[in-house]
């Protein structure tokens, strides 16, 4: 038996000695009593309160000096034998008293331990044969010559006669040993059945409340369960079947909620970029709860093509910060020109200062995220932290760079169109202006016209009546000629 099985065993063959010690304390007691008993009829006191209480005194003391131990088992097991020999000799030598050792055998098959017959057998035999020698030489229970051994009431016992004593002895303690090796055996079987129903009581109950635990979805509380156990197993796999579904719901939930707040943030600012860089950038700061970040927009003036800083948002505040980068320039332009993300969590030194309400600090991890649609950049958003993004935050940013690249493209139509309309209503308003400009113009022009025709009929009437007053002139001096 190995030593956690005696340790598990223990307790219950505890149990079963105290239950041994009961019957072999009763059966001394009572041996000690029938001494006394005995001792009205042969007058043998100093026999029977000598020897009675020597054996009392020795199967006790073992008892309480060696505490916890199971030495007064064997103690008790000679002590039954010498009650024997004290009986014999109490009564002369009286064969009936050798079934005291029978009775004290079946007393001992109550300890299941055939080792505890042991020191009653060597007792018995060895009584016996010291006994028998000494009457063998000529000691016999004879008080008139002081020669009183009271083995037998024999004169003489043969070796026939010793061989039947010692070998009905030995048949009575190999038959109680052979009974005492198969109830303790069986008392074994049935410990152990005892134990492993305790022990599936204990994870039963184990179960039940580590079940209760993953319908309450806490799947992080750790229990002692047992691997061997097949539906401790089960649980284990179902509980880290439902842990792993959780995370990912909980993911997806972050996901899709991060991008229908977006949406709804594209859709109140998507029309002037300036607002919505700032909103967007604000936004992803607060939900993932980072430190800082800010937004790089694609810009072309002529055949330069250049990263500006629309937005930034840090420590609860805007910020505008004129910044231009130009492409394949340090992450950022490195970023727009692979087309890829970038994902630090070794930042170099002085890279970037987060500041907070403890002052300045480097983050923990930065993350530049591309936002494009077909392959084309937008813009770059760059976002620090104090600590390492997962990896479901990092594809949210991907993922949330798509909607964002289509409303920048939007915004810049719209800002174009815009633009365009502008300039369209300015030249318009011009092209107003100047001809009213020139509808005043032809008025004065129309009226400078109608003037001059005005001017020229009074010409032509004073040139009529000139040439009258000529003709009249005229026709007077020809008709005083």
């Amino acid at each position: 038996m190995t030593a956690i099985a005696k340790e598990k065993f223990k307790p219950y063959f505890d149990e079963i000695y105290r239950r041994a010690d009961r019957v072999t304390e009763i059966t001394i007691g009572g041996y000690f009593l029938f001494g006394l008993f005995l001792a009205f009829f042969y007058d043998t006191w100093l026999v029977g309160l000598g020897v009675g209480s020597l054996s009392l005194i020795l199967y006790f003391g073992v008892k309480l000096l060696l505490r916890g131990k199971y030495a007064h088992h064997y103690v008790g097991s000679l002590v039954v034998a010498i009650f024997m020999a004290q009986f014999i000799y109490q009564m002369h030598g009286l064969f009936e008293m050798h079934f005291t050792a029978f009775v004290a055998v079946i007393v001992l098959m109550a300890y299941q331990n055939y080792k505890v017959f042991i020191p009653a057998t060597i007792f018995i035999v060895m009584h016996h044969g010291i006994f028998a020698y000494i009457q063998y030489l000529g000691f016999v229970n004879n008080e008139e010559t002081y020669q009183s051994v009271y083995f037998t009431q024999l004169d003489y016992m043969d070796l026939q006669t010793f061989l039947f004593h010692v070998g009905l002895v030995a048949v009575a303690v190999v038959i109680a040993a052979s009974y005492s090796i198969y109830t303790r055996n069986r008392s074994k079987f049935l410990i152990q059945k005892m134990i492993e129903s305790e022990e599936q009581a204990d994870i039963t109950k184990t179960n039940i409340l580590f079940a209760k635990e993953i319908a309450n979805s806490n799947y992080d509380k750790e229990f002692d369960l047992n691997e061997e156990d097949p539906l401790s197993s089960a649980l284990m796999d179902m509980r880290e079947s439902l842990k792993k579904s959780s995370i990912r719901e909980e993911q997806e939930r972050f996901t899709n909620k991060g991008l229908a707040e977006l949406s709804n943030i594209i859709r109140d600012n998507g029309s002037n970029l300036k607002d919505l860089t700032y909103e967007v950038i604000e936004f992803l700061v607060k939900y993932m709860k980072l430190n800082q970040g800010g937004f790089f927009i694609v810009k072309e003036e002529g055949d330069d093509t250049f990263l500006e800083l629309e937005g930034c948002y840090a420590y609860d505040r805007r910020k505008k910060i004129n910044k231009k980068i130009q492409p394949g320039e340090g992450l950022v332009g490195q970023s727009y020109q692979e087309k890829d993300s970038i994902y630090l969590t070794e930042v170099p030194e002085n890279y970037i200062n987060i500041k907070s309400g403890l002052g300045d600090a480097n983050p923990r991890s930065i993350i530049i995220t591309p936002v494009k649609r077909d392959e084309y950049i937008e813009g770059i958003m760059e976002l620090a932290s104090f600590r390492v993004l997962k990896e479901y935050e990092r594809d949210f940013l991907e993922k949330a760079g798509e909607s964002i690249a289509v409303a920048l493209n939007t915004a810049k139509v719209n800002q174009k169109t815009t633009e365009l309309y502008q300039q369209s209503q300015q030249q318009t308003e011009e092209m107003r202006a100047q001809e009213e400009e020139m509808r005043q113009n032809m008025e004065e022009l129309s009226a400078t016209q109608e003037e001059m025709q005005r001017t020229q009929k009074d010409y032509e009437k004073m040139l009529a009546d000139a040439q009258n007053e000529n003709e009249e002139l005229r026709k007077q001096l020809a008709s005083k000629l």
